[in-house]
């Protein structure tokens, strides 16, 4: 079985889905199916749930941990109770949702007895205006139930005081004007941002492709000089082969010029 922090988690969330209705009834237009499906979903299934928290609510009250206990749970439990009725009455905004309502009613219940004490046989019976009478305590219809404007982000609503009254269509169609005119100023920035990065992707790619070029224009160079070095090492090698050759007649060459030289040093 749930437990009233469930339900009354639940009774949260339906009532966000109700407000959501109700503001698009106030504009005219009409709900979305599966959202008012939604609802009744969640409303029978919370029905179940008091239902089943209402059997056992005399064993609350008389389960052995205190009298002042029970109590606690007792108003808690028909705390619960109110914000359910007040749930299916927003619910009943138009002829769908008067139709669904009908099946979600809950029948009145009657307050249940306090159990009598146990007289002693040895004290004097308790007079009725001494024992403790049972309190309900049903709370108001919250506020912010119909009558908080819608925000996209709750940081919106902080150091805002609650309204106290409930908003005119006419106040409607302005506040969501207003959320338009926001949304519109923040798409264009984030259009301007994305022009912005559009224009910066570009140069960018502009210069690669400046780079590219430079990288094959340094290609082509290195081809080239590479292509050099090979027809001078083919030279070399030539002028090399030729040196093998004629390496005998260079060697006599060279002999005679330094024979000369000696000789024309010792006539001087």
């Amino acid at each position: 079985m749930s437990s009233p922090a469930s339900i009354s988690q639940r009774l949260a969330t339906t009532s966000s889905l109700l407000l959501e209705r109700s503001r698009i009834l106030d504009l005219g237009m009409k709900p979305s199916p599966s959202s008012t499906q939604q609802v009744v979903r969640n409303l029978t299934s919370i029905r179940a749930d008091l239902e089943r928290l209402d059997a056992l609510s005399p064993g609350l009250g008389g389960g052995g941990k205190g009298k002042g206990r029970g109590e606690g749970g007792e108003e808690g439990v028909e705390e619960l109770r109110g914000r359910y009725d007040r749930l299916v009455e927003m619910l009943e905004r138009d002829d769908v949702g008067r139709e669904k309502a009908k099946a979600l009613k809950r029948a009145p219940s009657a307050p249940s007895p306090s159990p009598s004490p146990v007289q002693s046989p040895f004290h004097d019976p308790v007079s009725p205006a001494s024992e403790d009478i049972p309190s309900f305590s049903i709370e108001p219809p919250t506020p912010a139930i119909g009558q908080k404007p819608f925000r996209d982000y709750p940081s919106d609503d902080e150091g805002e005081p609650e309204p106290d009254r409930t908003l005119s269509p006419h106040e409607m169609l302005s506040n969501q004007q207003m959320m338009m005119d926001d949304q519109d100023e923040r798409l264009n920035l984030l259009s301007s941002s994305i022009g912005r990065q559009s224009t910066l992707s570009t140069q960018i790619g502009s210069e690669l492709d400046l780079h590219h070029e430079l990288i094959e224009d340094t290609d082509h160079a290195m081809d080239r000089t590479a292509a050099s070095l090979g027809r001078a090492r083919r030279r070399m090698d030539r002028v090399a082969d030729e040196a093998k050759q004629h390496g005998s007649t260079i060697t006599i060459v060279v002999l005679i010029f330094i024979l000369l030289i000696l000789i024309i040093v010792f006539k001087t």
